[in-house]
C-alpha cells in the first residue's frame, strides 16, 4: 500500500492540474477504446479530479467510447442508463451509439424512421460496417437518389473500391455484417412482442425482379456468401434475406 503524505498529494494534484488538456483528451479517449467497460470507467476517471472531468466531458473523447464491449449488459441490466448513455454518446457522434440509437427510431418509431436512418449514416461515415448495410437496405426502393445511396453503402461493406466493375458481386461482408443487424433490430424491438400481428407488412421477393442470370445468387460450395450479376441483384438479396430474419412483429417502414 503506498501512504502519500500531504506534500505529496498536492505535488501530484498539481501535476494532474498542469497536465494539457489535449494530453487528458488522449489518455481519457485510450480508456474509452480499450477499457472492457468504458462507460464505467470514464466515470471514475471523470470523478478523480478536475482535469480529467473536463477531458472525460470532450466530444473526441465520446465518440472513442468502444459501447459495444458494455451495452449489452447495461442495456438489461440498467435499461434507462443504457438510453442515457446512447443518447448522450450518439449526439457526440459516437458510431456504435449512432448504430443502436439509429436501429431503434428506424424499427420501433415509424414517425421517426427518416432520423433514424439519419443516425445510421453518420455511423456508416465513421466506418460502421453494419450500420452502412442497414442503412442500404432501409433506402433501396426509396427513390433513384437513395438507390445510389444504397448501392454505394453496400460496396463500402464489401470493401470494393470501384463502382463500375465487370466482375461478379459477392456478399461475403454482408453476410457477416447480417447476423449481427438482425440480432441489433431484435434486441431494439424485443417489447414489440405483444404487438398485434397486423402491424406486421411482408417484404416477399416480387417474382418480376428475380435475376435469370444462371448462378446468380447461388451459394459457393462450403461457403454461406454467393456471387452474384450485379449490384441490383446483390442488394435485393440482402434485403429479402434480411427482412426474412427479423421478429414477426416487427413492422416493415419501407412501404
Amino acid at each position: 500500500m503506498v501512504v502519500l503524505t500531504r506534500s505529496m498529494a498536492a505535488r501530484r494534484a498539481s501535476l494532474v492540474h498542469a497536465l494539457p488538456h489535449d494530453m487528458a483528451v488522449e489518455i481519457a479517449g485510450h480508456v474509452a477504446a480499450t477499457s472492457p467497460t468504458p462507460v464505467t470507467d470514464l466515470g471514475s476517471l471523470r470523478a478523480s479530479c478536475r482535469a480529467m472531468r473536463a477531458a472525460c466531458g470532450d466530444r473526441d473523447v465520446a465518440r472513442r467510447v468502444a459501447l459495444e464491449r458494455e451495452a449489452g449488459a447495461m442495456r438489461w441490466s440498467d435499461h434507462e442508463r443504457y438510453l442515457a448513455v446512447v443518447g448522450s454518446l450518439s449526439g457526440a457522434g459516437n458510431p456504435e451509439a449512432c448504430f443502436l440509437a439509429g436501429v431503434a427510431l428506424a424499427f420501433t418509431q415509424p414517425q421517426r424512421a427518416r432520423p433514424g436512418v439519419e443516425l445510421l449514416g453518420q455511423a456508416a461515415k465513421a466506418g460502421h460496417r453494419v450500420a452502412a448495410y442497414v442503412r442500404a437496405l432501409l433506402l433501396y426502393n426509396g427513390g433513384a437518389g437513395d438507390e445510389d445511396d444504397a448501392r454505394r453503402l453496400i460496396r463500402q461493406v464489401e470493401g470494393e473500391a470501384a463502382a463500375a466493375t465487370e466482375q461478379r458481386k459477392s456478399n461475403a461482408e454482408c453476410v457477416r455484417c447480417r447476423e449481427q443487424a438482425v440480432e441489433a433490430v431484435r434486441q431494439a424491438t424485443w417489447r414489440m412482442a405483444e404487438l398485434p400481428a397486423s402491424a406486421v407488412v411482408a417484404l416477399p421477393e416480387d417474382d418480376a425482379d428475380r435475376c435469370t442470370v444462371k448462378g446468380c445468387g447461388e451459394t459457393e460450395a462450403w461457403y454461406e456468401w454467393a456471387a452474384f450479376c450485379s449490384e441490383n441483384c446483390r442488394i435485393r438479396h440482402e434485403r429479402g434475406m434480411f427482412f426474412s430474419q427479423l421478429p414477426l412483429t416487427v413492422a416493415n417502414f419501407m412501404t
